[in-house]
């Protein structure tokens, strides 16, 4: 994306209500759907504009009438002449919210600016400011004025929907192998707006290449180098004239499409054939290979009611002498949580002291994601320290939300796009921790509060498998919890199982089948406790406090880093 485009888009994202504080004086605020472009946000809810800013709508108009405050009177008109009370169009039908509450209604949130549905024969001429195509970025991709460049559509054939809420399906395709290319931009082909969420491309090397020859449902892909992608809100990537992602022969020669459905209404007749249309031209001398680095943290129990949870994950001084052998360069950032995310920012520092935010969202919506690209690249050197912190309001959840794919599931990551490749001293690009050990501890395998989580998590642990037969043969997940189910489970003696440990386990990427399910059975009888309710409940990693300027890390080789690769210790770094 250009500089200029960026700044139109900033300006676009953050003028919504003209302050984005405005969302949150009226009820579901950010959760406003747009009336004919499905999956698709109107962050601008009071403007015609959707994204905010310019001439408002009459529900914009009323609004500052009322001194922008959710009032009675605000609540019980029908500002946009549909038959439906704003109330009960924004999810509070009874009148009696109140800002930092939770609706009464919090899903089918329909525009109290909009007349809707807007076909009908009572909305015809109110709603000449809608439109109901999605943005395009074709005219703001300078670099489609090359000649040289062509592009090839990387798309499902047409699929059936799994009548599942969450689904990933995944599909690869051979790319150009000839000579080398750069990719210089992407975009979205969305032939489902109901269903599709997000998409992520990845480069895949021929020794690590999981080849999806059919679309197939799919998690933990072996390829992690992320080249491209979309989610709800974006309309396409268009990169700097000088850099670009290599593919070819001495580049990615495979990428895997990996496709995120959400179907939450478990509908079974949805069909889908989209993917995204890739732009390249010939690699040329000067252009540098960009990379995708991921940051972040994983483990994330976050218990419910709570206006204020922090999680911090953070890539070490020392990870970065290892991952980097000279400076590279960040021209792009994207913050990325889900629903609970509420405000989120990317740190770096150098010897200890801030010296930059790559990212700082103190108003962060998952339904209107904002890329920071930079006009001048910002430098990182072996040895600084990046820091992403995470916060979360859980007020809306009545039950604890962990780590995970799914929507309802949380996430804590920081993308970077990167340059040069060849900076990078092996194929390792991705610093996310878990609880308080680096990307780099864990590719060590240093253990966690006395847990060898590493050998726990091996393929194939007879040990394990023994405890998981035991625990099927003793233990009705269906019933009441037995006392032979009990007697089990005051057997286990591995540090892992240990209360204070089955979170961070459980927040493994690479934890196995077997391992979940012990997890399952200890969690569903709890033996004993040291608080009240639900043993999972008691668990909870808040480094809300903590300071981690600084943190010091073990010395680790370049060998250590292999494990992560040998180990087979494969993290699905997915987008969205």
């Amino acid at each position: 994306m250009h500089p200029e485009t960026l700044c139109i888009l900033f300006l676009l994202l953050t003028y919504s209500w003209a302050y984005p504080s405005y969302q949150d004086q009226i009820p579901n605020g950010k959760n406003v759907m747009h009336p004919c472009i499905p999956n698709y946000t109107w962050p601008g809810v009071g403007h015609q504009n959707k994204n905010g800013g310019g001439a408002r709508n009459p529900f914009g108009e009323a609004f500052a009438r009322e001194g922008h405050q959710w009032t009675k009177a605000l609540c019980a008109t029908d500002t946009d002449g549909d038959g439906r009370t704003n109330g009960e169009e924004l999810g509070d039908p009874s009148c009696v919210w109140a800002p930092g509450k939770t609706p009464s209604r919090t899903v089918n949130i329909t525009h109290p600016g909009v007349c809707e549905p807007i076909t009908s024969t009572k909305c015809q001429g109110q709603n000449s400011f809608v439109t109901c195509q999605a943005d395009s970025f074709d005219d703001n991709c300078e670099i489609f004025t090359n000649t040289d460049v062509k592009y090839v559509d990387l798309r499902m054939p047409t699929i059936s929907i799994p009548a599942d809420d969450t689904t990933y399906m995944c599909l690869s395709f051979n790319l150009l192998k000839d000579q080398d290319y750069h990719i210089v931009a992407d975009k979205p082909i969305i032939n489902n707006t109901n269903v599709v969420h997000h998409m992520m491309l990845y480069g895949c090397d021929d020794a690590n290449t999981e080849f999806f020859s059919t679309p197939s449902e799919c998690e933990m892909s072996k390829c992690t180098a992320i080249i491209g992608g979309w989610t709800v809100g974006q309309t396409g990537e268009c990169y700097d004239e000088g850099v670009g992602f290599r593919i070819g022969v001495t580049g990615f020669k495979t990428a895997v499409l990996e496709i995120h459905y959400n179907n939450p209404k478990l509908v079974s007749t949805y069909k889908d054939s989209s993917g995204l249309r890739v732009y390249y031209r010939p690699a040329r001398p000067e252009v540098l290979d960009m990379f995708t680095m991921m940051t972040g943290q994983t483990m994330l129990p976050l218990p419910p009611g709570q206006s204020k949870i922090q999680k911090v994950g953070v890539c070490t001084s020392s990870c970065t002498s290892l991952l980097f052998k000279e400076t590279v360069y960040v021209n792009s950032a994207t913050n990325h949580m889900h629903l609970l995310g509420s405000s989120m920012r990317i740190e770096l520092l150098r010897k200890g002291v801030v010296i930059t935010n790559l990212t700082n969202e103190e108003d962060f919506d998952y339904n209107t994601p904002f890329t920071q690209d930079y006009e001048v690249p910002v430098k990182v050197l072996p040895g600084d320290e990046i820091v992403t912190r995470c916060v979360y309001n859980t007020e809306s959840s009545n039950d604890y939300v962990y780590y995970g794919d799914a929507t309802s599931d949380e996430m804590c990551y920081g993308y970077l796009t990167m340059y040069p490749k060849s900076a990078l001293r092996s194929a390792q690009q991705n610093c996310v921790a878990t609880s308080t050990l680096s990307a780099c501890e864990l590719a060590q395998g240093v253990t966690y509060n006395g847990c060898d989580w590493k050998t726990l998590i091996r393929p194939n642990n007879a040990d394990v498998k023994k405890i998981k037969n035991d625990l099927y043969e003793n233990c009705d997940l269906g019933e009441t919890c037995s006392q032979e189910c009990k007697d089990i489970i005051r057997t286990l003696t591995d540090p892992c199982f240990q209360e204070d440990n089955i979170i961070f386990v459980r927040s493994l990427e690479a934890i196995t089948e077997d391992v979940f399910e012990i997890i399952q059975h200890l969690q569903w009888c709890p033996v004993t406790t040291t608080h009240n309710g639900p043993s999972h409940n008691a668990v909870v990693y808040d480094d809300s406090n903590t300071n981690y300027s600084g943190v010091t890390s073990v010395s680790i080789s370049s060998k250590h880093m292999a494990l992560l690769i040998g180990f087979g210790f494969t993290l699905k770094y997915s987008l969205f």
